[in-house]
């Protein structure tokens, strides 16, 4: 068995936006302007940097179980060039004058239990999980990237560029999907259960206050505090429309049905 990526029998949360009773008219339909929400740079390199690590360990844990010694191979490939994406962040980090490991550790509790959330059954499981949240994480922080300086905003685009493993996993999954149904059939399943996940991981990397447009320091009762963060997911309503749209283009692209 596929002892290492055991599940843990944990039930994902769901991403919760405004209930669809309200009308909508009163529901956000513009596009997000993601810019005044960026993070500042150490912040936003050291959550980055630590999710292409974490990719990274998930990829290299995998090599020992794949089918075959070619797909054993090229999986090596794309791990390394995951390996080469957080390298290259953490570079910039280091040339900002900061510790890497120092800037990543606030985010590896939060990172590690949406990795937790996400362990899959079996290799294909795990190529399939890699291949769609790897895939929209990439893009979102593309997007986030907008609010940090230009030349590092570059740098930053440049990193996560690489799409070694999409293609290799791309190419594998469409091979055993066709070839067996039921294996097809399990993986949408799988597919539709993580959006919930990934979608819990991109709210965490904003700031619900400052997309209410809240002070840090102000002080809230609780019910106060809900009406923020109602708020803050009613401002990201246009862009979670927009990547799980995304996730769905990616599952149909090796034949599941989102």
């Amino acid at each position: 068995m596929f002892e290492w990526f055991k599940r843990l029998g944990k039930v994902a949360k769901q991403f919760s936006v405004t209930p669809r009773t309200e009308e909508k008219s009163v529901r956000n339909t513009k596009a997000i302007n993601l810019k005044p929400y960026t993070p500042e740079p150490k912040a936003f390199l050291g959550q980055l940097a630590y999710l292409q690590l974490s990719n990274f360990e998930i990829l290299t844990a995998a090599l020992k179980y794949s089918p075959n010694t070619s797909y054993k191979a090229e999986l090596s490939e794309a791990a390394a060039k995951s390996f080469d994406k957080y390298r290259q962040l953490s570079k910039k980090l280091a040339e900002l004058g900061a510790d890497p490991a120092v800037e990543m550790n606030p985010f590896k509790e939060r990172i590690a239990v949406f990795h937790s959330n996400t362990i899959g059954l079996d290799w294909y499981e795990v190529v399939v999980k890699v291949y769609l949240t790897s895939g929209l994480l990439d893009d979102f922080y593309s997007r986030l990237a907008s609010g940090l300086p230009d030349e590092l905003q570059v740098e930053v685009e440049k990193a996560l560029k690489d799409k070694t493993f999409e293609k290799f996993a791309k190419r594998v999954l469409i091979e055993a999907i066709e070839s067996d149904p039921v294996l097809g059939s399990r993986l949408a399943l799988w597919g539709r259960r993580l959006m919930g996940d990934v979608l819990l991981e991109l709210r965490a990397a904003f700031d619900n206050r400052k997309l209410a447009h809240i002070a840090k320091t102000e002080k809230l009762s609780v019910e106060e505090e809900n009406q923020v963060n109602l708020a803050a997911y009613s401002k990201l309503e246009p862009l979670i429309s927009e990547l799980t749209g995304a996730h769905s283009a990616r599952m149909e692209v090796i034949g599941l049905t989102a």
